[in-house]
């Protein structure tokens, strides 16, 4: 009997469980507090713009669309939350990541009054996302701009040679493989690439032109895809003023009529849930940290992606310098 009553107990503690993880798992990641004051939403963008929920590399978990629109329906949900402004630190990432939050702000910004303020990085990908906001403000010091896209793919044909290391490729088409490391690229692949490159960063310098042509003053220079500190960026009219992230809530409370002494407050991307902890996370799911086949528009380089060996049919590289 003792027997029996034991299993029964542990059976309904394995069901208890069970259920506290399912719950845990639907309910939203983020519950706004709301009060009746009114505030300023402080979003953090950091990291490195991906689709997938891998680790940053630059550490942390990176930006994705959907950790981004998860902060942008909490501050819907709030309506303490009288403006807002996008603390940006990112070198930039995916193409088309950076596109879908770009258009999840730019719908944020039809709401309440956004301003974008870009702390160390906010190039390339970094930037794009900025050109949602209605102002943009930058750290004297900060990096920004790299309008523009490269690709790098890393090619081992000659050390697999020396090696005597040979890979066999089995394709249905000709540019099947193309940019495959066990082989020197045909021209015909390089002008394929090339294409590639050119259509990213015309799609980039179009949104540039969309909106701020009327405010860049060398919209030649600022197509060599170079990046700026904030006080050139400024200079060249990529960012509205330079300043601290304090002038940038100064801002945020004068576009939104609030008081000197409105309150603000921090909206994370966030955290894991419980079944994420169990399971071991995104990143242990999918075999840890990768790079998705898409462009990534990025600079500078992060560490450790100088090196990295690029199978067949993937696209690694940088949007910008």
């Amino acid at each position: 009997m003792a027997e029996l009553g034991s299993k029964r107990g542990l059976a309904i503690f394995l069901i208890v469980i069970a259920l506290g993880v399912a719950v845990s798992y639907a309910l939203p990641r983020y519950v706004p507090k709301i009060s009746l004051v009114k505030k300023v939403a402080l979003l953090e963008l950091s990291g490195v713009i991906t689709y997938g929920d891998t680790v940053s590399l630059l550490g942390g978990g990176g930006i994705t669309p959907s950790s981004v629109r998860e902060m942008v329906d909490a501050v819907r949900g709030d309506p303490s939350y009288a403006a807002v402004v996008l603390v940006i630190n990112s070198p930039g990432g995916s193409a088309a990541a950076s596109e879908e939050i770009y258009e999840i702000l730019r719908g944020l910004s039809q709401d309440v009054p956004v301003v974008a303020y870009i702390a160390e990085y906010g190039a390339s990908g970094g930037y794009y996302v900025a050109l949602a906001a209605d102002e943009i403000v930058a750290s004297p010091a900060a990096l920004t701009g790299s309008v523009g896209a490269v690709s790098i793919l890393i090619n081992y044909a000659g050390l697999a040679e020396k090696l005597g290391v040979k890979g066999e490729t089995f394709k249905s088409g000709e540019l099947k493989d193309v940019g495959n490391p066990w082989r020197e690229m045909t021209e015909e692949e390089r002008a394929l690439m090339q294409s590639l490159i050119d259509s990213s960063a015309e799609i980039f310098r179009q949104r540039v032109r969309e909106v701020r042509g009327d405010k860049i003053r060398d919209w030649e220079e600022v197509t060599t895809a170079r990046p700026y500190t904030g006080t050139q960026a400024l200079e060249v009219g990529l960012v509205d003023r330079l300043g601290t992230l304090d002038d940038a809530i100064d801002l945020a409370r004068q576009m939104a009529g609030l008081p000197e002494d409105a309150p603000a407050e921090w909206v994370r991307p966030p955290t894991p849930g419980l079944l994420d902890l169990l399971l071991g996370g995104a990143s242990s799911r999918a075999g840890g940290p990768r790079l998705s086949y898409e462009l990534l528009w990025m600079w500078p380089l992060p560490s450790g992606l100088e090196g990295l060996v690029v199978g067949p049919g993937h696209l690694a590289g940088a949007w910008g310098g």
